[in-house]
C-alpha cells in the first residue's frame, strides 16, 4: 500500500526544507488535509479545530501515522523552555521510534535543517521535546 504522508513529505520537503511551516501546509495541501498559519498558528488550529484528534503522545502519533491519518506535532514558540517568537512543527509518519517514545518525521526548519524521516527527538531540544502536542486528522480519499 502507497504511503501518501511519506509520498507527499519527499514531494514537499526540497521546497520547503527552510520553512516548517509551510513544509507542513504543503503537505497538508497535497492530501486534500486543511492547514493554516505559521507554526504557532498550526499549533493552535491541532489543539482546537475539530476536525483534529488530540494524541496524547509521540507513540499514539507514530500509531495514528501508520494507520493512515495525516499527524502533525508541533510547539508554540511561547512554550519552549526558552521562548521564543516562533514554535515549530513537524510531519509524524511513524515508527521505528527512538528511545520507545519518540516517532519518525518530516520537517522543515526556519533558516535550513530540515530533517527527512528523522526521529522527533532531533526536531526540538531535551528540554522541549516531550512537551509537543500531536494531533491526527482524516486524509480524505484520493480522487
Amino acid at each position: 500500500m502507497p504511503d501518501r504522508v511519506r509520498d507527499a513529505c519527499e514531494a514537499c520537503f526540497a521546497a520547503h526544507e527552510k520553512d516548517c511551516s509551510g513544509f507542513a501546509r504543503a503537505v497538508a495541501a497535497q492530501l486534500g488535509v486543511p492547514l493554516r498559519g505559521l507554526a504557532n498558528g498550526i499549533v493552535d488550529v491541532i489543539e482546537s479545530d475539530g476536525g483534529w484528534e488530540p494524541l496524547a503522545d509521540g507513540v499514539a502519533a507514530a500509531e495514528a501515522a501508520e494507520n493512515g491519518k495525516f499527524v502533525i506535532g508541533g510547539l508554540r514558540g511561547s512554550d519552549q523552555a526558552n521562548p521564543g517568537a516562533h514554535g515549530h512543527v513537524v510531519v509524524v509518519v511513524g515508527r521505528p521510534l527512538a528511545h520507545g517514545v519518540y516517532p519518525r518525521a518530516y520537517w522543515g526548519k526556519l533558516g535550513g535543517g530540515g530533517h527527512h524521516d528523522t526521529t522527533v527527538n532531533f526536531a526540538w531540544n531535551s528540554f522541549d521535546r516531550d512537551n509537543v502536542s500531536y494531533a491526527a486528522h482524516d486524509i480524505p480519499p484520493q480522487q
